[in-house]
This record gives structure tokens, C-alpha cells and sequence, in this order.
């Protein structure tokens, strides 16, 4: 398990790692129940409907007729990993398209949805409580988050660089939730306070929270075809 630091000294820190799509899955599966409990039934319906033809679709077959409800779905994405390993992006992009339906932008039901997911990552490696609270230093938070990350391969190849006033500035390579946020793009979804939705930003923020237990907030700056750069900072 991963050896947390106390401190970082360092003004850029580089995660270097391959993500298990399997892990990814089941965090956003729990992201899904727990942001259920905000809306109601209706939300898992939503997400499970919206998940499985984006699965479908990346597959380049029919939405299976049989298969209903998000234990479903997530079985189905489960058992086509080895077809399509990015598998996780069909429910985190159920989540922001429910969450749009609902409410006309990804807002609540999305951070409440990538907070839920963290903790319950942060949660599972079992050092939650030896890190909560112990900085309000936003990039010592963010490295702290992600060396439990990639302890439990949930991990996204990134830079974290400090910045002033407590921001910090993210880039993300050919990052793992891509093709969530394309079809986002494609079909105009953005946020409630304006600017376009990122699936990296909004994770690595509920994480930064969950340690700092500062209110944050993030935007993108650049959404590129290989590489996306935004920033989370203090509000």
C-alpha cells in the first residue's frame, strides 16, 4: 500500500501509471448509487440507459434488450473490458448526461457523484483517515490523493504543478476519460457556472476536498486531442 507523505517540497509532480479499468469501473458505479440518493430512483434509471448505449455504441452493436438497471449495465461494461477497456466512460458519462437532463448542466448531481467516487477509493485503500485534514495545501492534497490512486490503480497519467495562491495547474496526456468528455462536447454539455465539463478536474477536485476540507473549485483552460490542461484552486 501506498507509503503517504507528510509533505512535498516540490513544485511538480508526475503521475506515471496504467489505470485498472476494472477498479475505475466499480468507483463509478458507487459514484452512481450514492448521487441516486440526491435524486431518486430516476437518476440510476437515467444513468443506466444513457451508459448502456454509450457502451453499445463503442462496441459498434445494438444496446442489448435484455439487460436493465445499473448491476446490469455494469455487469454487461464488466464483461466487455477486453473489447472496449475504457468501459468506465459509459457510466461516468451516464452521470453527466443524467445530470444534465435534470438540470440543464452538469452541477450537483456531478460533484456529488465524483465526491462519492473518491472517498469511496480513498475509503477502500484504507487510508482514508490518514490523510483527511492533514494539509490545507491544495497541491500536497491533490499528490497525497494520488499516491493512493496509484496504490490502488484507479491512477490517471498526469502533471500536478503548484501554482500561485494555492492553485494548481493540471495536465492531462491522452487522458483515460477522453471519451466521455468528447461526447460531452459533441452534444453541448457544460457546466452550471459555465465552461466546459472535465471528468479528470472534477475527480481530482472532490479529492483535493476530501483532504483539505476546503470548498474548491477548477476550470478547464485547454481541451486538446492529446493533451487537456485546467487548474483547481481555492474559492
Amino acid at each position: 500500500m501506498a507509503n503517504i507523505k507528510n509533505e512535498y517540497n516540490i513544485n511538480e509532480y508526475i503521475v506515471e501509471c496504467e489505470p485498472d479499468s476494472q477498479n475505475l469501473l466499480l468507483a463509478a458505479k458507487i459514484a452512481v448509487e450514492e448521487t441516486a440518493k440526491l435524486y431518486g430512483p430516476i437518476f440510476t434509471r437515467m444513468v443506466s440507459e444513457y451508459a448502456l448505449q454509450f457502451e453499445a455504441e463503442k462496441l459498434k452493436e445494438s444496446p442489448p434488450e435484455n439487460i436493465h438497471g445499473l448491476e446490469a449495465v455494469t455487469n454487461y461494461i464488466l464483461s466487455n473490458l477486453n473489447r472496449y477497456p475504457r468501459g468506465y466512460d459509459a457510466l461516468i458519462y451516464g452521470i453527466a448526461r443524467a445530470d444534465r437532463e435534470l438540470q440543464g448542466s452538469t452541477g450537483s448531481g456531478s460533484r456529488r457523484a465524483a465526491y462519492s467516487g473518491m472517498k469511496s477509493v480513498l475509503e477502500g485503500s484504507g487510508l482514508l483517515n490518514s490523510v483527511i485534514g492533514t494539509t490545507e495545501d491544495v497541491f500536497e492534497a491533490i499528490c497525497k490523493a494520488q499516491e493512493i490512486n496509484k496504490a490502488v490503480k484507479t491512477a490517471v497519467p498526469s502533471r500536478q504543478i503548484r501554482g500561485e495562491n494555492n492553485q494548481v495547474i493540471i495536465v492531462v496526456p491522452n487522458c483515460a476519460y477522453k471519451d466521455a468528455c468528447d461526447a460531452l462536447l459533441k452534444e453541448g454539455t457544460s457546466r452550471l457556472v459555465g465552461g466546459m465539463e472535465c471528468i479528470y478536474l472534477i475527480i481530482t477536485n472532490a479529492g483535493a476536498e476530501i483532504i483539505t476540507k476546503k470548498h474548491l473549485d477548477y476550470r478547464l483552460d485547454e481541451y486538446g486531442k492529446t493533451e487537456c490542461k485546467g487548474r483547481i484552486f481555492e474559492v
